[in-house]
């Protein structure tokens, strides 16, 4: 058995796809595992201009459907334990959205099936899978055009020259049919208004990635073969597997994320420059006095500032415009992704003074994938000092109460509050008007302003923190819903946001207070690019 490192690992349904992959990579070799049923081909793809390269791993399915394409993808990370996934093939594509040839990389995975048989009918009950939110903004600022002169095959329309294809990102459907009728894609729509073509793999593919241990990122990257109504035929499928494929690999030689295996490995006293990811709403920052929480050789490394500023959108203390500063965070081309981008080469450093729910949704975006340095500020005599104030060594137990034995989950949305500087308690978060809900906390002995010292601290509850959040999204129902009201430090808040997986979990809203529980950001919606703001 081989091991290698594998950047990427990208199954395709049919041979078209995988040869229209295949061709399109520097080498490639069919490996043979003894009592393995499914041909992986494992292949190299250079980087221009570099002395880079990624390890890629094709499958291509045995058979077509969500089921067949969920075997093996688990069996292709379990073997492979690729960085990340990609679905890539063709797909149908709904008219006056898309042409044929055009490619489309989904916003999420739309997977239509689950319903209800009632009197009146079947009602739909559709799942979304995520697709990764780095891949997909590298995917939106790959602006090179050269991939359309790589695609060497010729559409299928005469006499007039079809144009070059153009790239979309929408939401793709996935099924277990074939559609290729005039009513299927009308109701579909109705559901998801967005949805620019429909395929069958993705949600499976997406399904495994969502539920391995160490979920690998996932996107998905369509080539539109038809229309799926009743004149669907087979004539555009290679030109399309061929424009899904020199997109891919275009994509991919544009060096979108760093490969697994260095070229040039760093050595042990290498120290990488800072890059300090300074957000403010609260209150304006000195972008130098985070510097007084550095020891010696920190305050000698290189550094580099992003200030998210949100203090103009702060009038008489209420955050006036929470929409615009989930769109300036969550912009694939804006500063914070741009930066994650960059993580391979610089240390981030998280500096906070903002609202609650900014913190969460920037680490969050930032995941736990990415290791990021913390600081907390405290006042001493009136001076503001980011140094942890002790090692660590003894602090109160972030402590659980109310989780329902396993036998007793009843099918409500959650209120989880969590109280570190100070207690959240009940009357408050009813403002929010979840009558039943299921309500658990966590909180530690006594809260009080600065009882978090230490980073070592912070790590701790954050791991709390994902452990009970596994346990609830262990026993919750499609469709409900976490409602999440915190009162701690910033450092904290961010470091949570970072254990909330956008796989795994289900969706959970950050409530901000002022006076009463005033707005929330959905963090699933904000992190596939919808309407995410939420008022009670």
């Amino acid at each position: 058995m081989t091991n290698t490192a594998v950047d990427f690992g990208i199954v395709t349904a049919l041979k078209i796809e995988r040869d229209a992959l295949l061709k399109r990579l520097d080498s490639y070799k069919l490996i043979k595992d003894e009592n393995e049923t499914l041909p992986f081909y494992l292949g190299q793809l250079s980087v221009p201009g570099s002395a880079e390269s990624y390890t890629i791993v094709v499958c291509l399915l045995l058979d077509m459907g969500n089921d067949e394409a969920a075997f093996a993808t688990t069996r292709l990370i379990q073997r492979w334990k690729p960085a990340h996934i990609l679905m890539v093939g063709i797909a149908g594509g709904i008219h006056s959205k898309v042409e044929l040839g055009d490619v489309v990389i989904a916003k999420y995975s739309f997977y239509y099936e689950p319903a209800k048989l009632t009197s009146d009918g079947e009602q739909m009950r559709p799942e979304q899978f995520p697709v990764d939110r780095l891949l997909l903004s590298r995917a939106y600022t790959y602006e090179a055009t050269e991939w359309r002169g790589k695609i060497e095959v010729e559409p299928p329309r005469t006499p007039v020259k079809a144009p070059l294809p153009n790239i979309h990102f929408a939401p793709i459907a996935s099924g277990e049919k074939v559609i290729a009728d005039s009513t299927t894609i009308p109701k579909l729509l109705q559901i998801c208004p967005k949805l620019a073509a429909v395929a069958m793999e993705g949600a499976g593919v997406a399904r495994a990635a969502k539920n391995h241990a160490k979920p690998p990122r996932f996107l998905e990257i369509r080539g539109i073969s038809d229309f799926a109504d009743p004149e669907k035929n087979d004539d555009w499928h290679k030109y399309a597997a061929n424009t899904a494929a020199a997109f891919t690999i275009g994509w991919l030689r544009d060096r979108p994320v760093p490969p697994v295996t260095p070229t040039k490995p760093l050595s042990a006293t290498s120290r990488k420059p800072l890059l300090i990811l300074c957000a403010q709403s609260l209150r304006a920052m000195d972008l130098d006095e985070i510097v007084t929480g550095f020891d010696e050789s920190w305050k000698q490394r290189e550094r580099e500032t992003i200030v998210f500023d949100f203090t103009n959108f702060v009038q008489n203390g209420v955050f006036k415009n929470p929409e615009e500063a989930v769109q300036q965070l969550t912009n694939p081309q804006g500063a914070l992704l741009n930066a994650l981008a960059r993580s391979d080469k610089v240390a981030l450093v998280f500096q906070g003074v903002v609202h609650i729910p900014i913190q969460f949704l920037m680490g969050h975006l930032v995941s736990n994938r990415i290791p990021v340095q913390l600081f907390e500020q405290n006042s001493t005599d009136g001076n503001i000092n980011w140094a942890w104030t002790d090692k660590g060594e003894n602090f109160p137990e972030l402590e659980d109460s109310g989780i329902p034995n396993h036998y007793s989950w009843p099918s409500k949305d959650v209120i989880l509050r969590v109280s570190v500087t100070f207690p959240v308690r009940p009357e408050q978060t009813a403002t929010v008007n979840l009558p039943d809900a299921i309500e658990i906390d966590l909180t530690i002995p006594k809260p009080e302003w600065g009882i978090v010292r230490s980073e070592r601290q912070v790590r701790e509850y954050g791991r709390k923190f994902r452990r009970v959040l596994d346990r609830i999204s262990n026993n919750l129902s499609l469709g409900q819903k976490i409602h999440l009201f915190y009162a701690g430090p910033n450092s904290l808040g961010f470091h949570l946001g970072q254990q909330i997986s956008e796989n795994i979990h289900p969706p959970i809203i950050v409530w901000n207070y002022h006076k009463g529980y005033d707005w929330g950001i959905d963090l699933t919606a904000a992190y596939s690019g919808e309407l995410s703001i939420i008022r009670p």
